[in-house]
């Protein structure tokens, strides 16, 4: 009798780690207050994953409150 087996691949959603990498980037940078270069970079990268800037502000707020939000707006906005 002969058997086979089906070898497969497993897989990770890389776009949804390397967003979610870079959502901690952000919320690192805020927390520690990044250079508004170094913010808007990961803001820019986030963008073109398709984030607009509202939701990517709205998580923020989220997850480290308003100040946060409101210091990252005022960073962003001032570059």
């Amino acid at each position: 009798m002969i058997t086979q087996h089906k070898k497969t691949l497993q897989t990770t959603n890389l776009q949804t780690l390397w967003t979610e990498t870079l959502f901690e980037m952000l919320f690192d940078a805020v927390r520690n207050d990044w250079s508004a270069n170094a913010l808007m970079e990961i803001m820019k990268e986030l963008n073109r994953k398709g984030y607009k800037y509202h939701r990517v502000v709205n998580r923020v707020r989220k997850k480290l409150g308003d100040k946060a939000s409101s210091q990252l707006m005022r960073k962003i906005k001032g570059k």
